[in-house]
């Protein structure tokens, strides 16, 4: 944002569907645990960036995108969340809804707390309008632990996509938990920042 106080900068992941390229959405946390980030979000929601001011947006990067041959040999689709994760994982959940080629979806969104479940209601409404929608929310003191133990309960889990996204030490506890039981590494996608 420009202003009297100067520049000031965040990473944000998008949260929006890519087939929606008009409207960018961006889950923004109020604590985040990224100082790079730390700037703009206390900017943000101490007002001082305002609705109408001219915001620069550089992006995207990445590659945490929906697997290509998901949409030609349909699998079950597993996301994973810790906390702000969601945003990503957000965006996935839309893309593969635009795409109608899901065979089955499950999210498992993870918390310490369950106002860190900032979109429950969302989540809600997406199981009461699919079919093949699964929703299910953890709360716990290590969510990352709490995430790992649900995913290593899921009955034919070696043969979904699973979409993981996090705090790197978070995703990276989790993905190693998977890889132990034997998860294949080309259907698990994960993106840690």
């Amino acid at each position: 944002s420009g202003g009297t106080e100067g520049d000031a900068h965040g990473d944000f992941p998008i949260a929006s569907c890519p087939c929606d390229d008009r409207n960018l959405v961006f889950h923004i946390p109020r604590d985040d645990r990224r100082p790079a980030s730390a700037d703009f979000s206390a900017r943000l929601f101490a007002g001082r960036i305002r609705a109408g001011q001219d915001i620069s947006v550089w992006g995207p990067w990445g590659d945490f995108v929906l697997a290509k041959e998901n949409a030609m040999v349909p699998r079950p689709l597993v996301f994973a969340a810790v906390d702000t994760g969601f945003a990503p994982i957000n965006s996935l959940i839309e893309h593969a809804m635009a795409l109608d080629t899901m065979e089955t979806i499950t999210l498992v969104w993870a918390s310490t707390h369950s106002s860190g479940l900032y979109l429950a209601n969302q989540c809600r409404a997406w199981v009461e309008a699919f079919d093949n929608f699964r929703y299910l929310p953890l709360v716990a003191a290590d969510p990352a632990a709490a995430l790992a133990d649900a995913l290593l309960a899921m009955p034919l889990r070696t043969l979904a996509d699973i979409y993981l996204c996090g705090l790197a030490e978070d995703t990276e506890r989790v993905a190693a938990a998977l890889a132990a039981a034997g998860q294949r590494a080309e259907f698990l996608h994960v993106q840690g920042y």
